[in-house]
């Protein structure tokens, strides 16, 4: 018998026996007979190429080799129930990594609440957090590149399942001498003559195309002068007098200077969504999921 056939109830046999010192004991606290034990002790034996145990009439004794074995099957078998243990704990979503990507401006409204939730519940499970914008994370949870993703408005995937958790007002953005700064709300119509600072709509096709729609049903096309990677840089450009432009409330939560925030008239909103690989998502993606669901 080679080494590579060894049954695991061979080396429990042998570490019963390397504690009892004694066949009859050792068979019993097994429940096999003691000819069964001593064929399994004689079969390792071979198998290892070196006497485990000296026996007498009137004793059982480990070899100097069977006391360094016992010591190496010891460690095996702990190793062994720890790597049964990691594995019921990753089938469960007690443990593994999550990949979570978001948008820059979940991190101003939902996503903490939601991380801070989750971590709670499930304490190791590693989370890590990937910016990126909406495009860009849809094309990562295609790949299993990120477990979940937080994007602006709905993917249009047929796999990938998506829920809202987020509706933010949109508002203005105008620097101070804007006549619209002064008012409480305004028209996008009022923004019809401005230079508008963008997105790129290949990275936020939903967003872009949003925005363009409410100048159209205002009655013009927007001029896109500017186009910008994140709703910081969008503010800090508006700030330095480089246009205008139109993006959700919680831009405001980055205090950029010597920007005005105007709620639009008539009201409009830009969703914030979840989303997940319909049939592929991981138990701690739908953990994360369920945690998110609860809070909406």
């Amino acid at each position: 018998m080679s080494l590579t056939k060894v049954e695991l109830r061979h080396l429990r046999s042998f570490i019963v026996l390397g504690d009892e010192l004694h066949f009859s004991r050792a068979a019993a606290a097994l429940r096999v007979a003691q000819p069964a034990l001593s064929q399994q002790i004689r079969r390792l034996e071979t198998a290892l190429g070196f006497r485990l145990f000296d026996r007498t009439s009137r004793k059982v004794e480990l070899t100097p080799a069977g006391v360094s074995f016992l010591d190496h099957v010891r460690r095996l078998f702990l190793e062994l129930d720890r790597a049964a243990q990691t594995g019921q704990h990753i089938a469960s979503g007690k443990t593994g990594t999550l990949t979570v990507g978001y948008v820059q401006t979940a991190m101003v409204t939902v996503l903490p609440t939601i991380v801070r939730r989750f971590r709670e519940r499930q304490p190791d499970v590693r989370v890590l957090l990937r910016e990126l914008s909406s495009i860009p994370q849809i094309e990562g949870l295609r790949r299993g590149e990120i477990d979940v993703a937080i994007v602006s408005g709905t993917p249009g995937d047929e796999d990938i399942a998506s829920f809202e958790v987020w509706r933010d007002p949109l508002v203005a953005l105008v620097p101070p001498a804007h006549p619209a700064s002064r008012r409480r709300s305004v028209s996008v119509s009022a923004l019809a003559t401005d230079p508008f600072i963008m997105f790129p709509r290949s990275q936020t096709p939903h967003v872009y195309d949003q925005i363009v729609s409410l100048c159209r049903k205002s009655g013009f096309e927007p001029t896109i002068a500017q186009e910008a990677q994140s709703w910081h840089l969008i503010a800090e450009l508006v700030g330095a007098g480089m246009g205008v432009s139109v993006a959700p409330s919680s831009v405001r939560r980055y205090r950029v200077a010597r920007v005005r925030y105007v709620p639009l008239r008539p009201t409009d909103s830009l969703s914030t969504m979840i989303c997940y690989r319909r049939a592929e998502a991981s138990i701690v993606a739908k953990l994360f999921v369920e945690t998110a669901r609860e809070l909406v």
